[in-house]
């Protein structure tokens, strides 16, 4: 029976945690994805099932992985509520401390809470002492201070994660990000760490890197009236990476630069590239409306200083047809988000069937096992009891068979005398029950009376105590065995109770223990129970004979 618990138990385990388990161990392997492939960890996180049977812990790991995945890839965390609860659950852990600020930030940054976001970080840094984290919590208050214009506090950032040590990339980023706020300030000392960038990321070996400086270096430096320092540096850009020159938002500056020069020629040789690279853009789904505005601003100027005519007309379709393309991909949009909702709707209510059909098979399998294991119980105790029931009976058959040798057909006492004492007790016993009186009034060929009348005695349906006088008893003990009725009771006064004195009895005459369970119609476990309380109330040893116990006193 407890092994049969201790399946029922593993079964019903098993089948609620399987998922479980399989759920953590997908959280677990996103973590390596998150920095290379943040993509995929996202796609591994949605496509789990049964999150509502994850613990607390494995709950707090897949909001921070997707958070963290969600932040890499400049996505909005601003939906997600459990956020702050896994911020604060990992913030005691110093490997994953400074991504709670940094995550926190950005959660607040995505809420518009931009100076909360900033408070957030400067919390960060009053308790992290690691350089290399400190630069990062540094880049990012610098981040979030220029998209609020605070430029000057924006830089002051930025000299200060300067003075950690960092690789030449980080050094020629941070730069980068210098320069920048340091020329929308208007302070020329931006041209020193355009500089430092373009050196940095050439030394070492980051090109694209160094395209991008120098492209919003020469931006810069046009808006300062530098207009051939600011082509020459497109033209580097050109020696560096050629395909990039080719891009309409460089030829389109250039041809801006060539304007303010008066070398209209350039300009319209690098204004028709950039429309050239814009058709291009537009044909591969990456048109951009305020660059064609600039090229077609462009393209205006120079006709008007040329004597050709100016129209607008093509530029307007232009427009119309942005703005259409605009209310077709919104529309676009909206359609397959409403299918995006009813797949959700369709894949909720699979998994709800699922996890019925879970159900249900773990009902099915409960009610088999519970019916397989009480069928079996049932059998089982039917077939001890089948074999209790045979084995009173053979116990009764054999007493009446021993009590009915020492009887004669003449008269059953007279020749009592040369018999046993055991076998003529039993007699009297038997008598009593009715046995010996239904096997005489009772022909040999029909015992099915007989056999019924022991079964009802041995099984308990004839209760025994309302056929045996057990005051006639306690005589013909007395008679037989030498007054040990009497000379119980002398000895033990009022200490045992009537059951214990009618098995010390049947003990002193010769009663098996099998047989005083069935004429006192208890177990055999019970029989052994009452012998050992005996024992203790007549003073006997344990293990020692009851009957010699009480034999041995002396008057």
């Amino acid at each position: 029976m407890k092994l049969t618990k201790i399946f029922i138990i593993c079964l019903i385990s098993t089948l609620f945690s399987c998922n479980r388990y399989q759920s953590e161990d997908l959280i677990s392997d996103t973590d390596t994805l998150l920095v290379n492939n943040p993509k995929q960890a996202i796609a591994i996180l949605d496509s789990l099932e049964q999150v509502s049977s994850l613990n607390e812990k494995e709950r707090t790991h897949l909001v921070w992985n997707r958070a963290l995945a969600y932040q890499t890839l400049g996505l909005s965390l601003a939906e997600d509520d459990q956020l702050m609860e896994a911020i604060i659950y990992y913030r005691t852990e110093n490997e994953k401390q400074e991504d709670s600020y940094l995550l926190e930030a950005s959660y607040l940054n995505w809420n518009g809470k931009e100076e909360d976001a900033v408070r957030a970080i400067d919390n960060g840094l009053a308790k992290i002492s690691n350089s290399t984290k400190r630069v990062r919590l540094l880049v990012a208050k610098a981040d979030i201070l220029e998209h609020l214009s605070k430029y000057d506090q924006a830089a002051s950032a930025l000299k200060e994660a300067f003075t950690y040590g960092m690789s030449k990339r980080e050094s020629a980023i941070l730069s980068y990000k210098l320069g920048v706020n340091l020329s929308l300030q208007g302070d020329r000392h931006s041209e020193y760490y355009y500089d430092k960038g373009i050196r940095l990321a050439a030394e070492n070996g980051d090109t694209a890197i160094a395209c991008e400086i120098m492209r919003n270096y020469a931006d810069y430096l046009a808006n300062n009236g530098q207009y051939s320092r600011s082509n020459d540096m497109f033209y580097q850009i050109g020696q560096m990476m050629p395909q990039v020159a080719k891009l309409s938002a460089i030829q389109m500056s250039m041809a801006g630069n060539y304007i303010n020069l008066h070398r209209l020629d350039s300009a319209r040789i690098c204004n028709g590239k950039a429309v050239k690279s814009e058709e291009e853009l537009k044909a591969h789904g990456f048109a951009d409306i305020a660059r064609r505005a600039v090229i077609e601003q462009e393209k205006f100027l120079l006709d008007y200083t040329s004597g050709k005519p100016v129209s607008y007309v093509e530029f307007a379709r232009y427009c119309d047809s942005i703005t259409a393309d605009m209310q077709a991909k919104e529309n676009t949009s909206t359609r397959r988000q409403e299918s995006r909702n009813r797949l959700q709707a369709v894949n909720y209510e699979l998994k709800l069937d699922q996890q019925r059909m879970r159900y249900m098979l773990l009902v099915v399998v409960l009610l088999l096992i519970g019916g397989s294991v009480g069928g079996y119980l049932y059998y089982r105790n039917r077939i001890q009891r089948l074999a209790e029931a045979e084995d009173r009976v053979d116990t009764l058959t054999r007493m009446l068979e021993e009590a009915q040798a020492s009887i004669t057909e003449d008269s059953p006492l007279h020749n009592q005398a040369n018999k046993e004492d055991d076998s003529f007790f039993k007699k009297i016993l038997l008598q009593q029950l009715g046995i010996i009186r239904l096997v005489a009034s009772t022909p040999t060929n029909q015992n099915q009376a007989l056999l019924k009348r022991i079964s009802g005695i041995s099984g308990g349906e004839i209760p025994t105590n309302s056929l045996l006088v057990w005051s006639d008893l306690y005589i013909v003990i007395d008679r037989l065995y030498d007054n040990f009725y009497t000379r119980l009771i002398d000895h033990s006064g009022n200490a045992l109770t009537e059951k214990e004195v009618q098995i010390c009895c049947l003990l002193c005459a010769g009663f098996s223990t099998k047989e005083i369970s069935v004429i006192t119609q208890q177990s055999d476990a019970t029989i052994y129970v009452r012998k050992t309380a005996i024992r203790k109330k007549i003073g006997a040893a344990e293990g020692q004979d009851i009957v010699s116990c009480v034999n041995d006193v002396k008057d």
